[in-house]
């Protein structure tokens, strides 16, 4: 776990410099699809704000830990009594999904989302059981650690239902209960370690060999190099890895010692930011070497089934960019979305700055042809995969793509996977739903979107 201070010094909240006695810590979620820890610290650091300050902030991207007020001030964010007895965190949300009433939210890319909801999850834990041991908390008593939606439930906060809504509407698993659990766990584990020797060793003739054998390593693996983990991997805290993990092959972020943090996978389709002893890492290939994912092989040494030799992979063409753009608002002057990033053109997002402009809608709808290759990526690895079994010209690849790009990657597998094209078109029409509910856009969308498969 990384803390990064980042006090709130200009928020009214930090100014009042009112003080508690800990007595709990309660978890929060933010509410709306933003990952990035700094966009909230951004736009809350302001004289004038008068909306929740909490004491931290995890953000999803990295499962970093950004501390906003010192961990026995006042924050301002559960409400009622809980606001002088709890510490405050509020986990980042996925980007991948969008609120549609309420708490209530449609997920477009379930795989993104569980990862990003896995990193503030796993940091959480971290992080709560860190602050336990500081202020001598005993994680199992009750009322102790708490949720948002449970502090309401006792009347010690306002009505929210977070964080298990996210959890919940993700089918993640997580439970408030499993929380506390592996926080207790995660402590007794710490506690368990022995002290630091402080005596001078005596001098091993294997340690000195050891010791070579890991700089030899550490020099090796380096960030930017591409990685597969060993059969007896672990996590850097000694948890289980998934297999699904193991079976791919991943780009190191960084190396601090003996630990490593490896984030994005070869084809850049997963994230993880996780960390990992560098003993667990075999190197594949430098970071300057790139691996396609037509290198990638089974353990009997043959390319997955369903597989193209070609490798030739399809561009998004501009009749998607026409189709999206219709649906989609474009203003080309920046402004700060409801999560407070700034976004321009067709909803784009990346390096955009106060006060940018575009200079026509052109210029934005090639921001937008940008935005949508990572969509287009998506189809293209489900045809190289197999998972698409049909020949895609360029209109469907266009019309997937722009499906993709609406509905999420994982409703476009659920969409493709073991059907022809035919059946591909038909039930492309029936993604017009928000909130349990048919909307009345999504139906002539899709239906344009069937149109551009067909055609």
């Amino acid at each position: 776990m990384e803390i990064i201070e980042n006090i709130l010094t200009n928020h009214p909240c930090y100014k009042t410099g009112r003080k508690i006695v800990v007595r709990g810590i309660m978890l929060h979620s933010v509410g709306c699809p933003q990952p990035s820890a700094e966009a909230f610290i951004q736009k809350w650091n302001k004289s004038d704000e008068k909306r929740a300050c909490v004491h931290a902030f995890i953000d999803g991207n990295t499962g970093k830990v950004y501390q906003t007020l010192p961990w026995d001030y006042r924050g301002w964010h559960g409400g009622r009594s809980s606001n002088n007895t709890h510490i405050g965190v509020e986990m980042c949300e996925p980007p991948t999904i969008k609120y549609v009433g309420g708490y209530e939210f449609r997920d477009l890319d379930r795989q993104t989302s569980l990862g990003v909801v896995k990193r503030t999850y796993d940091a959480a834990v971290e992080l709560f059981a860190f602050l336990c041991m500081k202020f001598h908390l005993d994680p199992k008593e009750d009322g102790v650690l708490v949720s948002h939606s449970e502090g309401f439930a006792r009347g010690i906060a306002t009505e929210h239902s977070d964080p298990e809504h996210l959890w919940n509407g993700l089918q993640s698993g997580y439970t408030m209960d499993g929380f506390r659990r592996d926080v207790a766990e995660y402590i007794a584990h710490a506690e368990k370690q022995p002290p630091a020797d402080k005596t001078i060793p005596k001098i091993n003739p294997m340690v000195i060999t050891d010791a070579i054998s890991m700089v030899e390593t550490i020099s090796t693996i380096c960030p930017g190099v591409l990685v597969s983990l060993t059969n007896d991997a672990v996590y850097y805290n000694g948890k289980e890895i998934p297999s699904w993990i193991k079976n791919d092959r991943w780009i190191v972020k960084s190396v601090n010692g003996d630990r490593s943090v490896i984030d994005v996978n070869e084809n850049k389709t997963r994230s993880i930011c996780s960390s990992i002893n560098i003993k667990h890492l075999q190197l594949v290939s430098a970071a300057d070497t790139p691996v396609t994912p037509m290198d990638v092989q089974d353990a009997g040494g043959q390319k997955p089934e369903g597989q193209k030799k070609d490798g030739i992979r399809k561009q998004v063409s501009d009749n998607a960019v026409a189709l999206v753009a219709k649906y989609t608002g474009c203003q080309l002057q920046a402004y700060l979305d409801p999560a407070g990033v700034w976004t321009i053109g067709y909803e784009h997002t990346q390096g955009v700055q106060p006060g940018q402009k575009l200079s026509s809608v052109e210029e934005a709808k090639e921001l937008l042809k940008l935005d949508l290759q990572k969509y287009a990526d998506y189809v293209n690895e489900y045809v190289h995969n197999g998972t698409i079994q049909f020949a895609l010209n360029q209109n469907q690849f266009d019309a997937l793509t722009c499906f993709c790009y609406g509905c999420g990657k994982g409703n476009l597998r659920t969409l493709v996977m073991g059907r022809d094209a035919a059946t591909v078109a038909d039930k492309m029409l029936l993604y017009n739903k928000g909130g349990g509910k048919v909307i009345s856009a999504l139906v002539r969308r899709r239906s344009e979107e069937r149109s551009l498969f067909i055609s």
